[in-house]
């Protein structure tokens, strides 16, 4: 990882990204390191919902300190082995992490999750409609969790990243408790289908929206974009 964030190694595979193995990340996940970079303050709790190899959890962990705690929510079992194989060998002067593997949805149960032949970041639940990722390798059944049920189990968040492949709608609907009462702020990505709604769900609960550049700098919007911040108001005043 970047020198900010310790030089770490991580564990990665060219199934996910090949730009991955690019030295320093500087092709790719560029963006995650702005959000952290931006977000994520010493002694927080940050939750990366849809983590793949845990570009976000890693570098949140070293930068939330020995005093925070980093959750970790990865559905398929594969990424969520290679993070703990990262694990091992991560430093010990980090916030401490937990590594789940499952899926985020608007209610508990069991759903498949479809595996891309091109590429593992882009594994979405066979339940959202208009995945772009192309024909699916394979396809394996996961168990879904609920934003609000993991408020039973961790620790409450300040920030929570959200990059779930067009299953963001089900996850904000499982996580009413979640955004109405502990209010993180969050990165979320959006599906340009699932826009309109994100939108009102998080103007409804008096959440700002904010889009960023490839500087890290913050605009006002009025809509949900791809990729997209989203604050309490009363943490913006």
């Amino acid at each position: 990882m970047p020198a900010e964030f310790g030089k770490e190694r991580i564990v990665v595979t060219t199934r996910s990204d090949i730009r991955l193995l690019a030295p320093g990340f500087k092709r790719a996940a560029g963006d995650l390191f702005h959000v952290v970079n931006s977000y994520v303050s010493e002694g927080d709790t940050v939750w990366d919902i849809g983590s793949n190899l845990g570009i976000l959890t890693f570098s949140s962990a070293i930068r939330v300190g020995m005093h925070g705690r980093v959750y970790s929510l990865e559905a398929d079992p594969r990424y969520a082995d290679i993070q703990s194989r990262t694990l091992r060998t991560f430093t010990k002067k980090s916030g401490q992490i937990s590594i789940l593997c499952a899926a985020v949805a608007d209610q508990s149960g069991v759903l498949d999750l479809l595996i891309p032949k091109k590429g593992h970041a882009r594994n979405h639940l066979g339940i959202v409609s208009g995945n772009s990722a192309g024909e699916a390798e394979m396809t394996k059944q996961v168990v879904t969790v609920t934003l609000d049920w993991l408020l039973n189990y961790w620790n409450p968040p300040q920030f929570v990243k959200i990059d779930v492949e067009g299953a963001e709608l089900l996850a904000i609907k499982g996580g009413r408790k979640l955004f109405s009462e502990v209010r993180p702020s969050c990165y979320i990505e959006c599906s340009p289908e699932n826009s309109e709604l994100m939108t009102i769900f998080f103007k409804e609960r008096d959440y700002l929206l904010y889009s960023l550049d490839g500087l890290g700098n913050e605009t006002l919007v009025d809509r949900f974009a791809f990729n997209t911040v989203v604050k309490p108001k009363e943490k913006c005043e």
